[in-house]
C-alpha cells in the first residue's frame, strides 16, 4: 500500500512522530484542518479543470467555424 509514494512503514513512523510533536489533541485538530484544506483544494482544481475543458471546447468550436468560413471563400 502506497500513498503519495509513502509506504506503510513510513506512514506509521510519520504518524508516531506527529503524535509526539503535536500531542493527541492538537493532532486531531491539525488532521481535521488538513482534511478540510485537501477537500477544498481538490474542489478548486476540479472546478479549474472543468473551466479549462469548457474553454478548450469553445476554442475548438471557434476553430471549426473559422475553417467553415475559410472553405466558403
Amino acid at each position: 500500500m502506497e500513498i503519495f509514494g509513502i509506504g506503510g512503514t513510513e506512514l506509521v513512523l510519520i504518524t508516531l512522530l506527529a503524535v509526539i510533536v503535536l500531542g493527541p489533541e492538537r493532532l486531531l485538530v491539525t488532521a481535521r484542518k488538513l482534511g478540510v484544506f485537501v477537500r477544498e483544494a481538490k474542489a478548486y482544481f476540479n472546478s479549474l479543470t472543468d473551466e479549462l475543458k469548457t474553454e478548450i471546447d469553445l476554442l475548438e468550436d471557434i476553430k471549426d467555424v473559422k475553417t467553415k468560413i475559410d472553405d466558403m471563400k
